[in-house]
């Protein structure tokens, strides 16, 4: 199995790490203690691909699983078959050997927030994208 299938993560939306990062100073409790943020659903990097895919509405890709594929050669082949420069690509190549999962919710007991699914923290940014921050209703 590559690491795109087994590697996981529990990505949070932009706006949703902005309303915890500014409700925390407003709760005395949450003072001098750390905290762990993370969207409302474990996704691997494949199943946010397709996610992406469909938010975007193009075609999902072809994914082809190689036994042996080191972040290094992972990054010059992104570098050979897509237009995203090295310096956005080779970084996010390096952290798919960590997983990002949030295991620990305890912050969401002194900051309550509507954590946003993937798929339309996707959409959002990409309307974003094309009518200008604020539009969505962030």
């Amino acid at each position: 199995m590559s690491k795109v299938d087994r590697y996981k993560d529990s990505t949070h939306c932009s706006a949703g790490c902005l309303g915890l990062s500014c409700g925390m100073p407003l709760n005395p409790e949450t003072a001098g203690k750390r905290f762990d943020i993370g969207g409302p659903e474990i996704l691997t990097y494949r199943e946010m691909m397709d996610q992406y895919a469909d938010a975007r509405g193009i075609t999902r890709r072809i994914i082809f699983r190689v036994p042996v594929l080191t972040p290094l050669l992972a990054a010059y082949w992104v570098d050979l078959v897509t237009p995203v420069s090295s310096g956005i690509a080779h970084p996010l190549i390096e952290g798919l050997k960590n997983e990002v999962v949030c295991l620990d919710h305890s912050i969401d007991q002194f900051v309550p927030i509507v954590k946003t699914p993937f798929k339309e923290a996707v959409k959002i940014a990409v309307s974003e994208e094309k009518e200008g921050p604020g539009i969505t209703g962030f």
